[in-house]
């Protein structure tokens, strides 16, 4: 399941892109780098449930 975002002022993306529910991974806190932007509130809201549904959580 894949989330499209486009870019604006608020996220910082540069191009199109997608957030990829379904290749869930983590990485360590070490490797994160710097903030470039946060998503907009509905994107969020889409990212949480489609992360409920995907893990098939309540």
């Amino acid at each position: 399941m894949r989330i499209a975002v486009e870019p604006s002022g608020r996220n910082g993306l540069r191009k199109p892109s997608q957030l990829m529910v379904d290749k869930l991974f983590t990485v360590p806190v070490q490797a994160v780098g710097e903030v470039v932007g946060q998503l907009e509130p509905q994107v969020l809201v889409d990212l949480v449930l489609a992360l409920r549904g995907w893990l098939e959580l309540p």
